[in-house]
């Protein structure tokens, strides 16, 4: 069964707002006021799909299984009855889509295998159509030309090819659970943060600190840059 997801709440809409200010380098720094020391800083190897990206939501989590059993050989009809079940019974994204409010982001451990696109364009147009604003993955990402074109913000670990038929299952008792990506635990209803810098989780507890600190110390580091800014005609 499928447990309850976290509402977001207006509280949490305006720390989402706060934070979409920032960079995820002024959240870091101020966790670390907070002492919280790199454990909450995803692993580099879970990358943005591309430049000048830009993500803040709270934490819908998923955990992906690899299958055990092997695929049948079969005709292609046979195939395609065999992936439209696999999706149904298998591999149903509407076990998350069906909790995801705007605000959401997607976060999905699947244990770093990276040769599965288990994330395509497709999936990424839907997702945005119910509010999810981005998703990390410590696994893989295919489409990934027209997942850049349609600016679905990705974070992943790799580009898997192959689609998750008869390779990676999906459970109702896996969604809305904790995970680990990247080598950070991550509790549903976590902020998460993500930019070109890569992504940081920052811990439902502390959220509403830590956003201030990191907005205060933003608004301060743009005012010491701002006559160098006017001088060379930059805008950032």
């Amino acid at each position: 069964m499928v447990k309850p997801g976290r509402l977001i709440s207006d509280k949490d809409r305006e720390l989402l707002k706060r934070l979409a200010e920032v960079r995820t380098a002024d959240v870091i720094d101020a966790l670390d006021r907070y002492n919280v020391y790199d454990s909450t800083i995803m692993s580099e190897e879970i990358r943005p799909l591309f430049s000048d990206i830009k993500m803040v939501g709270v934490a819908l989590t998923i955990r992906l299984v690899k299958a055990r059993e092997p695929i049948p050989n079969m005709s292609p009809e046979e195939y395609d009855n065999y992936a439209s079940e696999w999706y149904r019974s298998k591999n149903n994204a509407e076990l998350f889509l069906r909790l995801a409010e705007p605000g959401h982001v997607l976060v999905a451990d699947a244990g770093g295998y990276i040769r599965v696109g288990f994330w395509g364009s497709y999936i990424a147009l839907i997702a945005r159509d119910r509010g999810i604003v981005g998703l990390v993955i410590d696994g893989g990402c295919r489409d990934v030309a027209e997942i850049r074109r349609e600016r679905f913000p990705v974070f992943c670990r790799g580009v898997g090819r192959t689609e998750t038929v008869g390779r990676l299952i999906l459970r109702p008792e896996d969604v809305n659970i904790p995970v680990t990506v990247g080598d950070v635990p991550v509790e549903p209803g976590d902020f998460v943060m993500g930019d070109d810098d890569g992504v940081v989780v920052i811990p439902r507890e502390l959220a509403d600190a830590v956003s201030e600190r990191a907005l205060r110390q933003f608004q301060e580091d743009r005012a010491n840059q701002k006559p160098y800014l006017e001088r060379f005609g930059i805008r950032l």
